[in-house]
């Protein structure tokens, strides 16, 4: 792990509190490593922005501007497209169908919103989060990139709007923490057998969630589960040649900050074979 020399004393300063804490010194250690490392991740993250700018760097969003909301923090897995690269596949082959529209459930800062509106432009996308500032974000990020003409932002999803999209080619892409559960039943929103989804499932809260969902899918859906993994990005192709290759800080700079190994579901509407 590299700590540039003039942050030590931020970092120490940081650490020094939960050091001097009254509890286990294995409760200190495990505190103090998170804390190194998310540090690490923001270090990292800034000293990106600087050497490749404020442009996504690969995957399915390359080229996607990033807001000055989107740049604070841990924003290196987004600004090098690593972020949830376990979806790439996945969302390289929804792209090429011809969606008319995309329901992303949970839009947060628009990261997925604006991707699928930059690489989809037939497709109107319905961007739902509950919190004001994600709605904002969004918004912002969407005008940035020049597409807020087919990016629809609103608040809570209750279910009851996938009625709206009935007999159209349509996407649900949801990360919604647990609310998957309730969201994603084709007994009660039954428009949802001709959609495909793609949804995080956060079995790390809600244990079974990858066995429940993927169920209910089943006898309409193709179903996959992909499993969360580690990603290791070679951080001394981009930084420069000044940069002390660090094979720790590789795998550093894509983490998401995710405490447990979190999966996600594909679930794809089965396609009636015809005979001739």
């Amino acid at each position: 792990m590299y700590i540039p020399p003039e942050l030590g004393a931020s970092f120490m300063n940081v650490i020094r509190p939960v050091y001097d804490g009254d509890y286990p010194d294995h409760e200190k250690l495990r505190a103090m490593w998170d804390i190194m490392c998310d540090m690490q991740g923001v270090v990292l993250g800034q000293q990106l922005l600087r050497r490749i700018g404020s442009k996504v760097f690969a995957g399915p969003f390359r080229g996607m501007e990033l807001s000055p909301a989107m740049i604070r923090g841990r924003v290196a897995p987004i600004l090098l497209g690593t972020y949830e690269w376990e979806l790439h596949d996945a969302i390289e082959a929804a792209l090429a169908k011809p969606y008319k529209n995309v329901i992303n459930v949970g839009c947060s800062n628009g990261y997925y919103a604006v991707g699928f509106a930059m690489r989809m432009p037939e497709a109107k996308i319905f961007a739902y989060d509950s919190d004001p500032e994600a709605q904002a974000n969004c918004k912002a990020l969407a005008v940035l990139n020049g597409v807020e003409d087919r990016v629809v932002i609103g608040g809570a999803f209750t279910g009851a709007e996938f009625e709206k999209f009935a007999g159209e080619e349509t996407l649900v892409f949801m990360d919604v923490d647990t609310a998957e559960r309730e969201l994603l039943d084709v007994e009660r929103a039954p428009d949802l057998k001709n959609m495909d989804v793609i949804v995080e499932l956060h079995d790390c809260i809600v244990p079974a969630l990858s066995t429940v969902l993927p169920f209910r899918f089943a006898p309409t859906h193709d179903v996959r589960v992909i499993p969360g993994a580690a990603f290791s990005f070679p951080l001394e192709k981009v930084m420069g040649s000044d940069y002390i290759a660090n094979h720790f800080d590789n795998l550093l700079v894509t983490w998401e900050g995710r405490q447990s190994q979190t999966a996600y579901g594909v679930f794809n509407r089965k396609v009636e074979k015809t005979e001739g």
